[in-house]
């Protein structure tokens, strides 16, 4: 993945914007409503510099609840830097052998970066920044990463003047990218938060345990195989492709993504029910395959089995097209 940025065509952006409606003006992306400022020339020995060691990361609130971390984490806290999924990393730009920092928010007309290497699962934009308060290079990594493994990371950004022509050396950056991991525990309800990782560690026996998918929605009696990590995630969003094919405007819908979620036994998977008439199906290539369930009236539940997690319809009518 290689990207090159234009301060030029990002001032243009701004100018064009200027002139737009207040409606209008809300729209555009803030992160590029970067001014334009007098050039500042690069060398070796004047200009700005590229500081990774100053580098803070930002976590997403989801990402800081789950771990405990700060919403901001300077990166040389971590001993082997790892990035989550929707983090963005903001590195300053530093003056060449000295303390000071670049403090404006407008980029001069003269820098432009090359950014190349970077693994497009991981990393979904390499762009200028100013959303704190000062310039900045902010690598946005990907918001999702359907898989329980890590990828490893790595790429350079390349600081440029356009005027004189010098470029500064590469700065590489490295890490490994990947979900939220949890350890199971056993004897208890385990919470679950897609998206992320369920690993069966040491504490963890082999005891069939339930998983929360918060809204009611549970999968009892599941077995994960010592030493195994899970990728879970559940997707509620209305199918409205499934619902006009089907006529069914009154569905839930359970899809789990991923293909990391099978279990050593069958484990049962309870949906909330809102109506007396409930019909639940699987769906398959985007087809439909009726599933044969049992409803829990105790607990306001239609229940059934299943050895892996897949898409799952959830309808007040039969659904037939």
């Amino acid at each position: 993945m290689k990207w090159k940025k234009q301060v030029a065509s990002l001032c243009l952006m701004l100018a064009m914007t200027v002139g737009m409606s207040a409606v209008s003006y809300a729209q555009f992306p803030f992160h590029l409503m970067i001014g334009s400022a007098a050039p500042v020339t690069l060398s070796e020995q004047q200009g700005y510099q590229l500081a990774l060691e100053q580098a803070v990361v930002k976590h997403t609130s989801r990402t800081t609840s789950l771990l405990s971390l700060p919403q901001n984490e300077a990166l040389e806290q971590q001993e082997q830097p790892h990035f989550y999924p929707g983090d963005t990393l903001y590195i300053p730009l530093q003056e060449a052998g000295g303390q000071e920092f670049y403090t404006e928010k407008s980029c001069p007309s003269n820098w432009e970066f090359v950014a190349s290497g970077f693994d497009p699962r991981g990393v979904e934009e390499v762009r200028w920044a100013n959303e704190n308060d000062a310039l900045t290079i902010a690598i946005d990594f990907a918001s999702v990463l359907s898989q329980s493994e890590p990828i490893e990371l790595a790429g350079s950004i390349t600081l440029r003047d356009t005027q004189s022509g010098y470029e500064l050396e590469p700065l590489l950056v490295e890490g490994s990218f990947g979900n939220v991991t949890r350890e199971v525990l056993p004897h208890s309800v385990n919470q679950i938060s897609s998206p992320m990782n369920l690993y069966a560690g040491e504490i963890y026996n082999g005891e069939a345990v339930t998983l929360s998918f918060g809204d009611g929605i549970y999968l009892k009696e599941a077995v994960l195989e010592q030493g195994e990590t899970i990728y879970l995630n559940l997707d509620t969003s209305f199918d409205s492709e499934i619902a006009n094919q089907y006529h069914s405007f009154d569905i839930q819908c359970y899809n789990f993504r991923g293909d990391e979620d099978s279990f050593v036994q069958p484990a049962k998977l309870c949906l909330p029910m809102k109506w007396s008439d409930t019909y639940v199906y699987e769906v398959v290539d985007g087809e439909l395959t009726p599933v044969q369930a049992q409803v829990d009236e105790e607990n306001g539940q239609v229940c059934f089995t299943v050895e892996s997690l897949g898409y799952y319809i959830v309808s007040p009518i039969l659904m037939t097209e």
